[in-house]
């Protein structure tokens, strides 16, 4: 397929007309209205000609290449049937060979064996118009300099497992020719199957255009590459409207969109990120729309997530032949999402997301996790909300450090590119640095929502915190029309976390309690962490997780007592019966805190339930089990299971590019 690799590829003009009227020798054309045509920004390319009077419209058939000139594994065979032949054309391989090396390396060879017949080979007009080797843009022909404009993405170490996978496969081919004593092997180099092996990735089209022209037992679905000269002209555009139609005796590409006169014909190689793009056909798209990150997640066997799709497959043995796991990040315009859905799963993936909600699972939310053939997840509810956020903020961290360490990674490189390698690449990275920016933005927002305890969820106050929060962007950070639509995307559609406030600081807790109770809970916090730091137990003042322990401890036991029942919210009492039904007080566990059992011990020997009734606590008796161990302990279980760690102030990275990720514990309490 023609890609920006060409742009500097010297192929003329000329060459390409020739190629046109090659094919046309064998029965093919490309439509009246159209041209071949060249110039500085796009290349040799295909467009609709300029003086037409109108539009060429949907379903004209713009190119028509003959089965007789494509090249394919059929070729290397010398394919012959009721339908049609494919001719070798003078380059013949063992068929051991080809039944040991398989389909695609016996491709392979066979264009090197095509490409070294020179002027005399059947394809000559054809291959010569191809970019040569020595003039490919893939990262495997990047040099060092060229390589620096990578590191910290991800292409370094893919280009290392395609450079192995590939080398593997070219000494194992080798070798059986070698065996089978074929002449002529010492010109079927490794640097000629680099470049056959680089052109059948970026050229060529699935066996499916084959199809009008094979028996249908002899065409499988994959693993046959075809290469289709004229058709892999045209230059690629995203969301191009085109139509490859396979026939009895050619292959043709219609438009399915109308193209005014002087526009360019594009091809479409299908939603392509700019890793793809750059990985397999030498060349990246500026502001790519179908744009986004491929993430690699961690996955021990033994984890919850590598349980739960190890169950997955049992149940559903067909999706172990299934190995994408559709981990992406989007651009924030990608086109191809489903017009409903939560407004997070338009940034990440659902299969990301859910195999996070997984993996930030605590032991209440392990247990409900639903396992079909379609996903592995964490089910909606009361409650729910914990994970959604642990989500978010785990997905911040990575972004935040992702962010950090590509910026970090061009220190050093030149202010300017100095070749189309590094253009692609620079054009790549900053891709990478842009979506990962609109996508903490998008995080941001959503546990932004869940800290606000002031604003309701109506449309006025949700447009003016949005507007605050774009107010912390630094200005001309990201283009106005990225700006505008992250708020697109956020006003029209749903969160999945409808209501704010769910996440509260440690000072912030007492705010569940009626406006009467809340300063003098606020006192006798102050005092037991006061008295208790100040003797036996100093280690509570820097312990979070006691901290807020202490806390719950203390509205448990105001939910317990008789005197205040009556006076507590609903989001309060149905909160506290529902941590009791999902923490068993009575239930003995090993997860316990050396600092909450001090600070028990402590309470129990100076009489500590006096404290309460002395700041105005004085619903909080004897029987509500206030400061005993068993609580205490139970209040750490609840806290150890509902704490929150999110990023303290995730936009800073954006003003500063510091990789800094200060994190803030936060309690989660679902709303009503």
């Amino acid at each position: 397929m023609a890609s920006s690799e060409d742009k500097s590829s010297g192929h003329s003009l000329a060459a390409h007309k020739e190629l046109v009227d090659w094919v046309a020798k064998h029965g093919g054309w490309i439509a009246d209205s159209v041209t071949v045509a060249q110039d500085a920004s796009r290349g040799v390319h295909m467009q609709v000609k300029a003086d037409l009077s109108e539009a060429i419209t949907k379903d004209t058939r713009v190119i028509n290449t003959p089965l007789g000139v494509t090249m394919s594994y059929f070729n290397a065979i010398d394919y012959k049937c009721a339908k049609g032949d494919f001719s070798s054309h003078g380059v013949v391989f063992p068929r051991e060979f080809i039944d040991a090396v398989g389909k695609e390396e016996a491709t392979a060879f066979f264009l090197m064996g095509q490409f070294l017949q020179g002027e005399r080979g059947f394809w000559h007009p054809y291959l010569r118009t191809l970019p040569q080797p020595g003039q490919l843009t893939t990262p495997l022909f990047f040099e060092e300099q060229d390589v620096d404009w990578l590191q910290g993405t991800g292409i370094p170490d893919a280009s290392v497992f395609r450079y192995k996978d590939w080398v593997e496969k070219f000494d194992h081919s080798m070798s059986k020719l070698d065996e089978l004593g074929f002449e002529g092997i010492e010109s079927y180099t490794w640097d000629l199957y680099l470049w056959a092996s680089t052109i059948i990735t970026s050229r060529a089209f699935s066996p499916k255009v084959l199809s009008g022209a094979v028996e249908d037992s002899d065409l499988p679905e994959d693993s046959v590459p075809v290469l289709l000269p004229l058709i892999d002209l045209p230059n690629h555009r995203p969301l191009a409207k085109v139509e490859w139609r396979a026939g009895e005796k050619d292959v043709g590409l219609l438009v399915q969109e109308n193209v005014a006169p002087g526009e360019e014909i594009s091809n479409n190689y299908g939603p392509r990120n700019n890793e793809q793009l750059l990985m397999n056909y030498g060349f990246c798209i500026l502001n790519n729309p179908t744009d986004y990150r491929i993430v690699k997640l961690g996955l021990p066997e033994d984890s919850p997530l590598g349980k739960a799709k190890a169950r997955q497959v049992q149940m559903f043995p067909e999706l172990a032949k299934n190995t994408d796991d559709h981990y992406y990040i989007f651009n924030i315009f990608y086109p191809l999402l489903a017009r409903e859905g939560p407004m997070e799963y338009s940034v990440f993936s659902p299969a990301l997301f859910n195999a996070i909600a997984v993996m930030q699972a605590n032991e209440r939310e392990r247990k409900k996790i639903e396992i079909t053939e379609a996903g592995i997840s964490i089910p909606t509810g009361y409650g729910s909300g914990r994970n959604t956020l642990a989500v978010l903020a785990q997905i911040s961290f990575e972004l935040i450090a992702h962010i950090a360490h590509l910026q970090e990674t061009t220190e050093g490189l030149p202010e300017e590119p100095s070749n189309l390698k590094q253009i692609f690449a620079q054009i790549y990275r900053n891709g990478q640095i842009t979506l990962d920016k609109t996508a903490l933005i998008i995080s941001a927002w959503s546990i932004l929502r869940a800290r606000e305890h002031q604003r309701s969820e109506s449309w006025q106050d949700i447009k003016v915190l949005l507007s605050e929060h774009m107010g912390r962007i630094p200005e001309n950070h990201l283009s106005d029309e990225i700006m505008s639509r992250i708020r697109v995307r956020v006003l029209e559609r749903q969160s999945l976390l409808t209501k704010n406030g769910e996440l509260f600081r440690l000072g912030e807790i007492y705010s569940l309690l009626p406006e009467d109770m809340q300063e003098p809970s606020q006192k006798c916090f102050a005092r037991i962490l006061g008295q208790a730091t100040s003797q036996r137990v100093p280690k509570l003042q820097t312990d979070p997780q006691a901290l807020f322990a202490l806390v719950v401890n203390l509205l448990a036991a105001t939910r317990r007592s008789t005197q205040v029942q009556s006076k507590l919210s609903s989001r309060l009492t149905r909160w506290f019966d529902f941590l009791l039904e999902e923490y068993p007080p009575n239930v003995n566990t090993e997860d316990e805190s050396d600092v909450l059992e001090q600070l028990g011990a402590y309470a129990r020997n100076q009489n500590a339930g006096t404290w309460a009734e002395a700041d105005g606590v004085s619903w909080l008796d004897d029987e509500s089990g206030w400061l005993e161990s068993k609580w205490l302990q139970w209040a750490w279980r609840v806290v150890n299971g509902e704490m929150v760690l999110i990023p303290l102030d995730p936009l800073q990275v954006l003003a500063t590019g510091s990789p800094a990720m200060p994190k803030q514990a936060v309690l989660y309490v679902p709303q009503e």
